[in-house]
């Protein structure tokens, strides 16, 4: 149901789209001037074109719990017209007559790693991004018995084509000794101009490893 693929196409073409933008207006500020959060709007904002986007959603299988206890999701996709069935709003005669369930969307984790800080500086977060949040994500996604389609997406700035490919590289062998499957990796990337340091935008998304949702 899912091709990560085009969706991962689809990301790319957004980023390619933007830093076309910033150039025409000349702007001091790149997209990787823009924290997690941002980009995460940015993101939720063009893919728009192409599904229906909730953001901060709750994760199905935490249906009961206290709102402030169930951890949320940062995207959820949905196809065009059928907007995602939401555990936390009543049902009401004036909702989308085909409203998808949680089983046939896809879940989407964003994290953000950047080399670089503004002034040039290196980014003291780049490893840890790496090393730990992105292994968390993905065992949280899928530890939801609920889910059968979710990914998690790094946005990665850096300076060349060269260090990703270390790092993806590395990245790999983190998850295997932390014994965590992930499908095919999906990498994208395009040049952006030099702001800060970077060189190269790169989505890179891990699908989980699908399975069957009652």
């Amino acid at each position: 149901m899912w091709d990560t693929s085009a969706l991962a196409d689809r990301i790319i073409a957004a980023c390619a789209q933007a830093e076309e933008e910033l150039r025409l207006e000349q702007a001091v500020y790149g997209l990787d001037a823009r924290d997690e959060m941002a980009l995460q709007g940015f993101l939720s904002e063009r893919l728009k074109e192409s599904y229906e986007v909730a953001r901060e959603v709750h994760y199905p299988s935490t249906f009961g719990r206290k709102s402030t206890h169930r951890p949320r999701c940062d995207l959820v996709l949905t196809p065009k017209c059928r907007p995602l069935h939401l555990d936390t709003r009543l049902p009401t005669l004036f909702d989308p007559p085909d409203l998808c369930p949680p089983g046939q969307a896809m879940w989407l984790e964003v994290k953000v790693a950047f080399q670089f800080r503004e002034g040039g500086q290196r980014h003291d977060g780049y490893g840890p991004q790496w090393r730990s949040a992105i292994v968390a994500d993905l065992r949280k996604m899928e530890g939801d018995p609920l889910i059968a389609h979710a990914a998690l997406l790094l946005m990665v700035f850096n300076e060349s084509a060269e260090i990703l490919g270390k790092d993806l590289e590395l990245f790999g062998e983190i998850l295997t000794r932390e014994e965590v499957v992930a499908g095919a990796r999906q990498v994208r990337s395009i040049p952006i101009l030099d702001r800060i340091g970077h060189n190269v935008c790169t989505a890179a998304l891990w699908p989980t490893i699908q399975r069957a949702v009652s």
